[in-house]
C-alpha cells in the first residue's frame, strides 16, 4: 500500500480566461456536455456546494482523480459502474474508506474533467501546479476565504449562479442580472443552510433546554382534587391547572378515568366531565351531596365555571322534574363552601 502524495495542487491565484466569440460558445458546449456525463453519475451540483470540501481536502481529491486516471484498470471500473471501485483504492492508497465514500461525488466530478479531452477549456481554467513530495495532512488549517469569488458560470438560476472557480471550488454566488453558462462572473457567496448550521444548531440546543425545562415544572403536581361520587376520583394538576395523573381505587372509578380521558384537561373541564359520567352513570351519592377536596394549591376565583354551569343546568333539570337539588360543597385548601352559580364565575 502506497500512501497518496500530492503531486498537484490547486493554485490560489486566479487564471486567465481565453476570451473570443468562438471561445466563449465551445466553453458553453463543453459545460453543458460535461453537465450531462456527470447526470450519467448521478451526481447533483448542489450536493457539491452544499458539502464542500476544504482547500486540504479538495487537494487530496484532486490527487485521487488523478491517481485513477493514471491507473487503467480503475479508469475501466469507474466508466464501466459509473462510480468509484472504493475498495480497489483503498488497497491501493493509504486513504480511509469513510473518506473516499464522503468526497466520492467531488473525486468523480474532477476526474471527468480530466479524463475527456472535449472539456479543454475546462480543464485550462482550472489553476493546477505541481509540487513537490509531500503527504497531505488534513489537520492542517485552512486559508481564510475571501468575501468575493471568481469563476465560470455552469449553471445559471434566477438571482445566483453555480461557478467552477479556478482553485476548484464549486460556489453559489448572487447575481443581479442574468448570467450565460461558460461566462466568468465573480461575486459574494449566497448564504444556505450550512452557512448558518452553527447558529440554527445553538437555537435548536437553547430550545430542547427550554422545553426539558418547561416539560419538568409541566409534571410537578401543585394541587391534588379528589371529587367524591360514589367512586372518589383523585385528579393532580400543575402550574397551568391542568390535569397530570388521574386516579380511582375502584372498578367503576377506573372505568370512569379511562371513558373521560381526562389528562391534561383544564382542571374545570375535567372536574365537570366526570360530573358528567358520574350522572349519566349513576355514580351520584344518594343524599345528591357531592364534595370535592382541594389540597396544596387553591383553586382561585373563576377556576370552576363550565362545573358550575353544568351543576346550574342539571338542578334547573331536576327543578323542572320535581326531583331533589344536587348539592356540590368545595373543601378549597381548608375553606369550605357550596358551588354556586356566582362563586366560582
Amino acid at each position: 500500500m502506497n500512501k497518496l502524495k500530492i503531486k498537484y495542487v490547486f493554485s490560489s491565484t486566479p487564471n486567465i480566461l481565453l476570451i473570443g466569440e468562438k471561445t466563449d460558445v465551445n466553453r458553453n458546449k463543453q459545460i453543458e456536455l460535461f453537465l450531462k456525463e456527470l447526470s450519467l453519475y448521478n451526481i447533483l451540483l448542489k450536493d457539491l456546494i452544499n458539502y464542500p470540501p476544504k482547500e486540504k481536502q479538495r487537494n487530496m481529491i484532486l490527487n485521487i482523480s488523478y491517481y485513477i486516471l493514471e491507473n487503467s484498470n480503475l479508469m475501466d471500473s469507474v466508466e464501466r459502474k459509473k462510480d468509484l471501485h472504493i475498495r480497489s483504492i483503498c488497497k491501493e492508497l493509504d486513504v480511509s474508506e469513510e473518506f473516499l465514500r464522503k468526497w466520492k461525488e467531488y473525486i468523480i466530478f474532477y476526474y471527468i474533467i480530466f479524463s475527456n479531452e472535449n472539456y479543454k477549456l475546462i480543464q485550462d481554467y482550472l489553476k493546477i501546479e505541481e509540487r513537490s513530495i509531500n503527504v497531505v495532512n488534513l489537520n492542517n488549517k485552512n486559508k481564510t476565504k475571501t468575501q468575493f469569488f471568481r469563476g465560470i458560470v455552469i449553471k445559471s438560476l434566477r438571482n445566483s449562479a453555480y461557478i467552477l472557480t479556478s482553485s476548484g471550488e464549486i460556489i453559489n454566488i448572487k447575481t443581479d442580472k442574468n448570467t450565460k453558462i461558460g461566462q466568468e462572473i465573480s461575486g459574494q457567496e449566497k448564504k444556505s443552510f450550512r452557512n448558518f448550521k452553527i447558529h440554527f444548531c445553538i437555537l435548536i440546543f437553547i430550545m430542547i433546554i427550554i422545553g426539558a425545562s418547561f416539560y419538568s415544572q409541566y409534571c410537578i403536581p401543585k394541587s391534588t382534587v379528589i371529587v367524591r361520587t360514589t367512586s372518589p376520583i383523585k385528579l393532580e394538576c400543575n402550574f397551568l391547572s391542568k390535569v397530570i395523573y388521574s386516579y380511582s381505587g375502584t372498578e367503576k372509578g377506573k372505568k370512569l378515568v379511562i371513558s373521560t380521558d381526562i389528562l391534561h384537561e383544564n382542571i374545570d373541564i375535567a372536574i365537570k366531565e366526570v360530573l358528567e359520567y358520574a350522572f349519566s352513570n349513576k355514580m351520584i351519592p344518594s343524599d345528591n351531596e357531592i364534595l370535592i377536596t382541594v389540597n396544596g394549591e387553591t383553586l382561585k376565583y373563576g377556576t370552576l365555571k363550565e362545573t358550575s354551569k353544568f351543576i346550574t343546568e342539571i338542578n334547573e333539570k331536576n327543578k323542572n322534574e320535581h326531583k331533589k337539588q344536587i348539592s356540590v360543597l368545595i373543601n378549597n385548601g381548608g375553606n369550605e363552601h357550596k358551588l354556586t352559580p356566582n362563586l366560582y364565575e
